[in-house]
């Protein structure tokens, strides 16, 4: 870290557009704009209606601002990102050319003191895409323009399908400008390791600059203090040291377990710096038979989750990135996949993964092209990924690094025969890069990858679309022999209803009006889309025509349609994470939508979960129960366990008949060791029961049957139903759904839901509040009670809102206790 204050912290910056080749930034035509940022979000703050359909790539950009100098001296300017082919300027003088928008660059310059100027010039990328280049291997369907392949941007904005997003042009990392005169210490190395006898190493070197050299540098890791070796050289000093912490605390998933954080420090003339943290851990993967399956600490892990790409596309910017990612965690995912479509994550977003428990998938981004096999290139691609890899140093959170996406995949689709699908920088470049500077770490090729043919999902990491975009029955999921979807459940799904002008207008934009398509993704080749997807389940699942319900009843067909990606999300992940399955990892495309409507993130674009979030919410928890249907093998029930220990309780099986009453209720004890047991529904009644409708010797006996896992407290902490007969239960008048709010404090009030009949796809509707719990099945006579919590977005006083069901006449609207 420098010691001393940035020149630009307070700069005020204005950006421009100019011709194509410019040499000169234009007289006119500034507005102002934010560094970081882009050009898109400048126009669209300046309220250009056209902000988010222009091609920022066809015209040069241009950034400026003033700074003042109090004291003459040399200087040291930082760039941490600009998109893409730029140059930066002080006072006209060029002092970095950068063409890579995800590598950093420093530059030295002698300032008088004064007022002083900087510009960036980010040419168009026009030109350069139409220089002649060698042909690839193969032809990218996805791209806008071919000789993208060579160039070192994200493809967001630049890709064909998907959600339409402007591409990023300008200086989307921090600038900083800082004496260079003053003491600098920056960390140039960090890596910790995890010994088998428990012991913690960390091994550490730091630069320093205009120090006092002969007072010792002293390192501090949590508690334990070492001295540093020192090194003189031309241009400062160099301090290492290897600290050895004994009996360290492991660093878990926070499925699985804590995550202690060991701070680390140096101390340079008697001051301490902070340098971040390290955690200790194990991360392996078993690939025995064409397996995928992640062991941290020596322990297999069902890796839950899903993909991230930029929350604000227009910017790149988070500023509530604990939010995202704390729903993510409430939310029961234990892994985060950044795919390389976007862009890298800031030491923000890594901080926020160790302190959540959350684990790392890293794409380089290299997607759905042949990647050239050029020297030049690949010089520029290992300073990429060395900068992406220093940015992990030392952190648990990093699980796997995935050398490239969809890009093997592709070439497979297009016919060609398999030494032509490999990249060779991700076959040897890459992995040898992560050896050396994040050793230890699983390397994955290209996702999907490792199955003799990439569209093959039973060995190694796979895109699962069978139960998605191929049509297939849910049942295909245990059919198919997933190993781990690092792709998979991708379905257009409706954000929950809101009382709002855009909420309003969402619900009357459902189905194919331009606004509501353009946040619903399509794949380039395709002429449909994901929701012509969830669609076909809607028929295929429930016997319902989704047009005809649009056309009657826009609210309910919008419900009928959350409740389809329910279903479809509710038997897919029951699959999986039941124990004996071959699977051991899902990640959902997409984690969150960019926009408010209709598209495939399971949070909306006002970071409110969706209704597939709670179904998976319930199924990975740590201690978890599903249900599956056997045949005529009857139902199976099956109880996960994250451990470490054996979960003790009773398992109580409620029967309903004709939705009016449980009319049987039995329970039994469990003893449910790590990870997890299955049984039979009909071993534990002990006598035949066509409890799933399968033998059909008549009606059915029983329309509803759900198990449950109690605590000896008595309280339920997992529920899983099955319904014989129809999917979707009919609109039932005499449901009788009852709800009640109980303030516990301001933040937090306590609602309890109550119902006479059965309720299909119980949803709790109130704006500017969490509720805990939405989208489960309430038994007859029973009452569930959930914490709703206060939203930035909430209107002073009680929560004000409704509940209702699938199958209920109304909405029922939410009583406050006083």
């Amino acid at each position: 870290m420098n010691t001393t204050t940035d020149l630009l912290a307070d700069a005020r910056w204005l950006c421009a557009t100019a011709a194509v080749g410019s040499t000169a930034a234009p007289r006119t035509g500034w507005i102002p704009a934010w560094v970081p940022g882009t050009a898109a979000q400048a126009q669209q703050q300046a309220g250009n209606p056209e902000a988010l359909g222009h091609d920022y790539d066809g015209e040069d950009w241009w950034w400026r601002c003033e700074f003042t100098v109090a004291k003459a001296g040399p200087h040291t300017l930082t760039t941490r990102g600009i998109a893409t082919y730029a140059e930066v300027l002080v006072d006209d003088i060029p002092l970095i050319e950068t063409c890579n928008m995800f590598v950093s660059h420093q530059a030295r310059v002698e300032l008088p003191a004064g007022v002083h100027t900087i510009e960036i010039h980010c040419r168009s990328l026009q030109p350069i895409l139409e220089r002649r280049r060698p042909r690839p291997r193969w032809k990218s369907p996805d791209l806008v323009h071919q000789n993208l392949r060579w160039i070192r941007t994200t493809l967001q904005g630049r890709q064909i399908g998907g959600v339409a997003a402007p591409a990023p042009v300008g200086p989307w990392r921090p600038i900083t400008l800082c004496p260079a005169d003053v003491p600098l210490v920056r960390r140039t190395r960090l890596h910790s390791e995890c010994a088998t006898d428990g012991t913690g190493i960390v091994e550490i070197a730091v630069e320093l600059r205009n120090v006092d050299n002969t007072r010792p540098v002293l390192v501090r890791v949590g508690d334990t203090t070492a001295t540093c070796r020192t090194t003189q050289h031309r241009e400062g000093t160099t301090a290492t040291a290897r600290v050895e912490l004994g009996g360290v605390e492991r660093w878990w998933p926070h499925t699985h377990g804590p995550q202690p954080l060991y701070e680390v420090a140096v101390t340079v003339d008697g001051t301490e710096h902070a340098l971040g943290h390290v955690g200790f851990r194990t991360i392996s993967v078993d690939r025995t038979d064409g397996a995928f399956a992640l062991l941290v600490n020596g322990v297999r892990i069902f890796a839950r989750g899903a993909c991230w790409s930029p929350t604000d596309p227009i910017s790149l910017q988070d500023d509530r990135l604990r939010q995202h990612l704390t729903i993510r965690r409430d939310g029961g995912h234990n892994i985060v996949r950044l795919s390389g479509t976007g862009v890298y994550p800031t030491s923000e977003f890594l901080d926020l993964c160790d302190e959540l428990g959350l684990l790392v998938w890293q794409d380089c981004m290299l997607a759905f092209f042949d990647a050239p096999d050029d020297e030049e290139f690949a010089a520029d691609l290992r300073a990429e990924v060395e900068e992406l890899l220093d940015s992990f140093a030392g952190r648990p959170c990093l699980a796997v690094v995935c050398g490239s996406s969809d890009a093997e995949e592709q070439a497979a689709y297009l016919g060609l025969p398999p030494e032509k699908w490999v990249a060779p920088v991700a076959a040897e470049l890459i992995p040898h890069l992560v050896e050396q500077l994040a050793p230890g770490t699983p390397y994955v090729r290209s996702s999907p990858g490792e199955s003799p043919l990439p569209s093959m999902v039973n060995a190694g990491p796979s895109h699962y679309y069978g139960v998605g975009a191929y049509l297939q029955p849910t049942t295909d999921a245990r059919r198919a022999s997933v190993r781990f979807a690092s792709e998979c459940l991708c379905m257009a799904c409706p954000a929950e209803t809101e009382d709002s002008i855009e909420g309003v207008l969402a619900q009357r934009r459902l189905g194919h009006h331009p606004a509501w398509k353009s946040l619903i993704h399509r794949d380039a080749q395709s002429s449909w889309d994901l929701e012509d997807i969830r669609e076909w389940y809607t028929q295929h699942l429930f016997g319902l025509d989704p047009i005809e319900l649009r056309r009657a009843d826009s609210e309910r067909a919008s419900a009928v349609a959350r409740a389809t990606v329910a279903t479809v999300f509710e038997d897919v992940l029951s699959e999986w994470r039941r124990p004996g399955s071959g699977c051991a990892g899902a990640i959902v495309f997409d984690g969150h939508d960019v926009g408010f409507g209709g598209g495939i993130g399971i949070v909306d674009g006002h970071g409110r979960p969706k209704a597939p979030w709670y179904v998976m919410r319930r199924l990975m928890q740590p201690v978890a129960v599903m249900l599956t249907d056997e045949g005529v093998n009857g139902l199976g029930i099956h109880i996960a366990n994250d451990g470490p220990g054996t979960w003790d309780g009773e398992l109580r099986i409620d029967l309903v008949r004709e939705g009016g009453s449980i009319t049987e209720s039995t329970t039994h004890a469990l003893h449910v060791p790590p990870p997890g047991v299955s049984i039979e529904m009909a071993a534990v009644l002990g006598e035949f029961r066509d409890i799933s409708y399968v033998h059909r010797f008549g009606p059915p006996a029983y329309d509803v049957v759900t198990v449950s896992l109690v605590v000896p407290e008595g309280m339920a902490i997992s529920q899983a139903s099955f319904l014989a007969g129809e999917r979707i239960r009919p609109i039932d008048h005499g449901l009788s759904l009852e709800a009640v709010a109980h303030e516990e404090d301001e933040e937090t009030w306590r609602l309890k839901v109550s119902t006479a009949r059965f309720a299909q796809w119980v949803q709790i509707c109130i704006d500017g509040w969490q509720p805990e719990d939405s989208w489960f099945h309430l038994l007859p006579g029973t009452e569930r009670s959930m914490r709703l919590t206060r939203r930035a977005d909430a209107l002073p006083g009680p929560p004000r809102g409704d509940v209702t069901a699938i199958n209920a006449a109304h909405p029922t609207r939410i009583a406050v206790a006083m």
